[in-house]
């Protein structure tokens, strides 16, 4: 009898720490799989209920380049981030997968004037489908603006035959996801 006692009490023991370790599993690798997938569905809804407009690229004589831009979505009023790099103008038929060699500095104005708020990320930008876009080498300055509102992106140094492309980022479940991007034409001057 104490034998079948002892036998049953580690059958018992065997089958809790078994499922400690299932749920443990479960907890430490599944979780992280799982809050990802929503926080990209989250992007992927907000993505697809958005649009973008993009002004000109204006150069004046100094190089400095300059656009309006705006991300609307009347359902929404969050907030998204912006990037703004140039590539040369014959990349415009790829704009939507080129990604960025070198960022030059560039900042971004809000309709009174006053600079919009900087995020620093070094973290990797994913596509809406959860495929990496970009993997920042180091440390990459965002612009933070509100769906709905149109700003002012200044860039210094940009060339005659360059294009400028922004990429709009939100960060959902603590990943950042390019929820649109737009590009301008060659610059007037």
């Amino acid at each position: 009898m104490p034998s079948e006692v002892a036998s049953e009490m580690i059958l018992v023991i065997l089958v809790v720490v078994i499922g400690v370790a299932v749920a443990g599993f479960s907890f430490g690798f599944l979780a992280p799989q799982v809050a990802f997938s929503n926080a990209q569905n989250q992007a992927s809804n907000i993505a697809s209920s958005s649009s973008l407009s993009v002004g000109p690229l204006l150069i004046n004589s100094s190089n400095a380049g300059s656009l309006v831009v705006m991300l609307y979505n009347p359902a929404f009023n969050g907030t998204a981030c912006i990037l703004a790099f140039t590539a040369p103008s014959y990349l415009q038929p790829s704009a939507g997968v080129y990604t960025p060699s070198n960022i030059q500095p560039f900042s971004v104005y809000w309709p009174n004037g006053s600079k919009a708020q900087t995020v620093q990320i070094s973290s990797p930008i994913y596509e809406t489908s959860g495929n990496i876009l970009y993997q920042p080498s180091g440390q990459v300055t965002l612009y933070k603006v509100t769906f709905n509102t149109p700003v002012t992106v200044v860039m210094n140094n940009v060339n005659s035959n360059d294009i400028v492309i922004i990429w709009f980022i939100i960060n959902e479940g603590g990943y950042w996801f390019r929820i649109g991007y737009t590009y301008t034409g060659v610059p007037s001057t």
